[in-house]
C-alpha cells in the first residue's frame, strides 16, 4: 500500500491510500505520522485518548525539558513571547510539546520550543509532552517541517530550508513535496529564488519585493540587472506587471542605459519592527499573518480556511 500527504479543509496533512504515485519513503512517512499526530493535538477535544497513548506524558517536570542547541530557528521575538505567555496564563498549554529522551531524566524539544520559554514565563512547573525516539537527523527535519508548515518563514528562509532538506539529508523534491504539503512546482520555484543576487534576496526578505517580482528577475540575464531592476520596484513601487512592461522595454533598441538605484527602506530596524507586529497578529488570531511594509505603508494578509474561520477572525477583529 502507497500513502501520500494530501491537504483538505480539516488537516494540514492526511496520510491517505494512492496506488498511481510513488509514496515517502519509509523514514520521511514515519516522521511525517509522528509531525501530524502531535500537530493535531492542538484541537484534541478527547483528553481520554492522549491518555491512551503510551508517548504521552501529561505532567512531565518543566525543568527535565531542555532545546534543542541545532534547532534551525535561533531568534525569539520577546513581544511574540510575551504575547504567548499571556495566552499560556489565560488557556494553558493547550499542544503537547514534542521531544525526544536524552537520558534517563531529561527530554529535548523537538518542536515547540517558543511554547516551552512562554511557559516558564507564565510560571508553569509542569508540561504535557510526547516523547519519541528520533535520531539527530529525524530532529532537524522534523524542526525544518515545523517552521514550513506554520508558514512564518520568510521566502528566503523557506528556501534555504528546502535546499537543507535537500544537500544535506539527501530528500528528494517529491519527498519535500509530500512532508509539507506543498506541490513539487513549489519547492522547485522556491529554490530558484536562492539563485537571486543577495541584495535581491535581502529586499525579498524584507517584503519589499514579491516572490511574484523575484520570479520575473530571475529571468533577466545577469545579476546587475535583476539588482537594477528590484531597486527600481522598491524606489518606483512597480507592481508584476509593470516590472515585466520596464524589462521589456529595456531590451528595445535605444533603451536608456541603466543607473544604480539605492532601496528605500532596508533599515533592519524596521525591518525587526514589522516582524515583531505580524508575530503579534498571529498570536492574537491564531491563524498565519504577513504583513507588507513599503515606505511606512503596506498591507496585512490575514489568512483563513473556513468560511466559519473567516467569520471568527471578523468578530475578533470587531470584538463582536
Amino acid at each position: 500500500m502507497e500513502l501520500k500527504i494530501v491537504k483538505n479543509s480539516d488537516y494540514k496533512g492526511v496520510l491517505v491510500n494512492n496506488n498511481k504515485k510513488k509514496a515517502l519513503g519509509k523514514g520521511m512517512e514515519r516522521l511525517m505520522q509522528i509531525y501530524q499526530s502531535q500537530s493535531e493535538q492542538k484541537n484534541e477535544s478527547a483528553p481520554t485518548t492522549l491518555q491512551r497513548d503510551p508517548d504521552y506524558i501529561p505532567d512531565c517536570p518543566i525543568l527535565d525539558i531542555h532545546p534543542n542547541k541545532d534547532q534551525p530557528r535561533k531568534t525569539f521575538s520577546e513581544e511574540y513571547l510575551e504575547e504567548l505567555t499571556q495566552s499560556i496564563k489565560t488557556n494553558g498549554l493547550l499542544q503537547p510539546i514534542l521531544t525526544r529522551k536524552i537520558s534517563d531524566k531529561y527530554y529535548e524539544i523537538v518542536a515547540g520550543e517558543r511554547r516551552w520559554r512562554a511557559a516558564q514565563r507564565a510560571g508553569l512547573k509542569e508540561l504535557p509532552i510526547f516523547v519519541k525516539s528520533l535520531t539527530d537527523k529525524d530532529v532537524l527535519i522534523l524542526s525544518l517541517i515545523e517552521n514550513v508548515q506554520r508558514q512564518d518563514l520568510t521566502p528566503i528562509e523557506e528556501a534555504k530550508a528546502y535546499s537543507l532538506m535537500i544537500e544535506d539529508f539527501n530528500l528528494t523534491q517529491n519527498e519535500i513535496s509530500e512532508a509539507v504539503s506543498k506541490s513539487r512546482a513549489t519547492i522547485a520555484n522556491a529554490i530558484r529564488l536562492l539563485k537571486l543576487p543577495q541584495e535581491v534576496q535581502s529586499l525579498l526578505n524584507q517584503f519589499q519585493i514579491t516572490t511574484g517580482h523575484a520570479k520575473i528577475l530571475l529571468s533577466l540575464d545577469s545579476g546587475e540587472e535583476m539588482i537594477y531592476f528590484a531597486n527600481r520596484v522598491v524606489d518606483e513601487n512597480l507592481s508584476v506587471r509593470a516590472l515585466e512592461k520596464e524589462i521589456k522595454l529595456s531590451k528595445e533598441p535605444g533603451a536608456v542605459k541603466m543607473k544604480p538605484i539605492t532601496p528605500k527602506n532596508t533599515d533592519e530596524q524596521v525591518v525587526k519592527s514589522i516582524e515583531t507586529i505580524s508575530q503579534k497578529w498571529q498570536t492574537r488570531f491564531n491563524t498565519n499573518v504577513k504583513i507588507a511594509h513599503k515606505e511606512n505603508k503596506g498591507k496585512i494578509f490575514i489568512e483563513y480556511k473556513s468560511l466559519d474561520e473567516l467569520e471568527s477572525l471578523t468578530n475578533l477583529l470587531f470584538q463582536e
